[in-house]
């Protein structure tokens, strides 16, 4: 897979994230699906960079990497809620971390239990009452499931799942009509 593969990749999976709408997006890579996956994702952080978008490998092995793609100022923004750092701190994350600190307390995490913590949704900019009750209810109970289980809200949830459909759906129709993927990549803070 090439340069094309990996935007229509990025653009079908990050999409809202690339435009303003979410704070970050968990992405799976398999390596040998690309001639050099590492140069490739190199040649693309100066521009997710110079537009205010972050790249942290989460889990890293030989097959697979599995990056967070977030915007730092707005991600830190949504997890200082006092409902988010409630949950957090529950995992061991603290106050005095930094989100550098808390993005690697997460790694640790992940490491540890090779799995996903539950906690992973606040980092993706999910609805903390959402993330509370896929612990509380062990991921059952849900009132709908779309890209990721609702506990509240459902209307409102369903409408902006719609809203990342769409806007996903654009990108990627922009990119196959030749639009530069740094044009689509908007900066916003």
């Amino acid at each position: 897979m090439g340069r094309k593969g990996f935007e229509q990749l990025l653009g079908f999976h990050a999409a809202p994230l690339f435009v303003g709408i979410k704070a970050a997006c968990l992405l799976s890579f398999r390596r040998s699906a690309f001639e050099d996956f590492d140069a490739l994702l190199a040649e693309y952080e100066p521009c997710l960079n110079c537009k205010g978008i972050e790249v942290f490998r989460v889990v890293e092995g030989e097959e697979f990497v599995l990056l967070l793609f977030y915007r730092p100022a707005v991600l830190w923004r949504r997890l200082q809620d006092e409902a988010a750092w409630a949950v957090l701190a529950q995992y061991g994350y603290t106050r005095e971390s930094s989100l550098q600190g808390c993005l690697e307390h997460l790694q640790a995490r992940m490491r540890l239990q090779k799995s996903f913590p539950h906690e992973i949704g606040l980092f993706l900019d999910y609805p903390v009452e959402d993330v509370v009750g896929f612990i509380t209810y062990k991921g059952k109970n849900f009132c709908y499931s779309g890209y990721w289980k609702v506990y509240a809200n459902e209307q409102e949830t369903r409408a902006l799942f719609a809203r990342y459909a769409r806007c996903s759906e654009e990108f990627c129709f922009r990119l196959e009509q030749g639009c530069a993927f740094p044009d689509l990549v908007q900066a916003i803070s």
